[in-house]
């Protein structure tokens, strides 16, 4: 095994180890783990109105600069607001985790269909099918349900993904110490 394919599936291990770890963590507190991701997006949201304010100040005049300063004034007080009233932020994260899910799901399908032949691969279809439940799941209870869904739907995602991440990062070893294929790049 070349020095690039040991680091690269050592790498795939690692990041693979630190999501099941973080998912553990998501799932042994899922309302926590909902009320911080919120309270960091409320964050933030108020920081980049803040940026934009600021770089607007530092751009030329004009009644663009007027737009720019007013939109990040908009944006920070939206961020205040979510700070203060996590619900609005949750119902505002459920639609961005929709969007997230899909995009996530398709893409772990796809990269199941890319990566044929390799064991462990089952594991990115299975997350990938997952992800789409919890489309459906979000769909089917939103804007109903609270934190503990963000945490739990996250903390199961995080889970899946680092276990694929291992399973590949085993199947790319095992390929590449058996020298029957020497061309696979991680």
């Amino acid at each position: 095994m070349n020095r690039n394919a040991r680091m690269g599936s050592s790498s795939l291990m690692a990041v693979g180890i630190v999501l099941v770890i973080l998912a553990i963590v998501l799932l042994a507190s899922p309302i926590a783990a909902g009320e911080f991701v919120i309270l960091a997006v409320a964050v933030v949201v108020t920081l980049t109105g803040i940026v934009q304010v600021i770089q607007s100040l530092r751009s030329t005049a004009g009644p663009q600069r007027v737009v720019s300063i007013l939109l990040g004034l908009v944006v920070s007080a939206l961020g205040i607001l979510v700070w203060f009233n996590p619900e609005i932020g949750s119902g505002f994260l459920m639609a961005l985790l929709i969007i997230f899910f899909t995009v996530n799901g398709l893409w772990k399908i796809s990269a199941f269909l890319r990566y044929r032949g390799a064991p462990g691969r089952i594991w990115l279809l299975l997350s990938g099918l997952l992800s789409l439940v919890f489309v459906l799941v979000l769909w089917s209870q939103w804007p109903v349900a609270g934190a503990w869904v963000i945490g739990v739907l996250i903390g199961i995602d995080l889970l899946l993904s680092g276990v694929a991440m291992i399973a590949l990062a085993v199947s790319a070893r095992r390929i590449r110490s058996s020298g029957y294929v020497d061309t696979i790049n991680l």
